[in-house]
């Protein structure tokens, strides 16, 4: 028994170690504000490299915000435990783009601090532990 423990445990680190930029884990400590006022049902979840996603249950909306393009949007393919961890098809997961216009404005990110602005150009505030 104690071997399977041993054996499960290590294949569970490999995974987590092959797949971390797919991973989000989320943060309980993160706040999202939309033009300025608190979301209280928004989860954030961020994975090793500092993405970030945030799950607006109230409105059933999600969005996804990569440091490799900086382009808010909605992840195309996402699986999710509920208020746990969610994961991405892909290290760089494809999204839709939150606008229709094609010269949409970047998010501004930091190890602190996510701004952008969600399709109906409000403004997003997400902040991070």
């Amino acid at each position: 028994m104690r071997t399977i423990l041993i054996v499960g445990t290590a294949l569970l680190i490999l995974f987590v170690v092959v797949f971390r930029q797919r991973i989000f884990l989320r943060d309980p400590l993160g706040k999202v504000e939309r033009n300025g006022i608190a979301q209280d049902g928004a989860r954030v979840y961020i994975n090793y490299s500092n993405d970030i996603l945030v799950e607006d249950a109230a409105e059933n909306r999600r969005y996804l915000v990569e440091g490799w393009n900086g382009i808010p949007g909605v992840p195309k393919h996402l699986a999710c435990l509920t208020a746990l961890v969610c994961w991405t098809d892909a290290d760089e997961a494809a999204v839709f783009p939150l606008g229709s216009a094609p010269d949409q404005a970047h998010a501004l990110m930091s190890a602190k601090e996510v701004t952008f602005a969600d399709e109906t150009s409000a403004g997003m505030k997400v902040d991070l532990r």
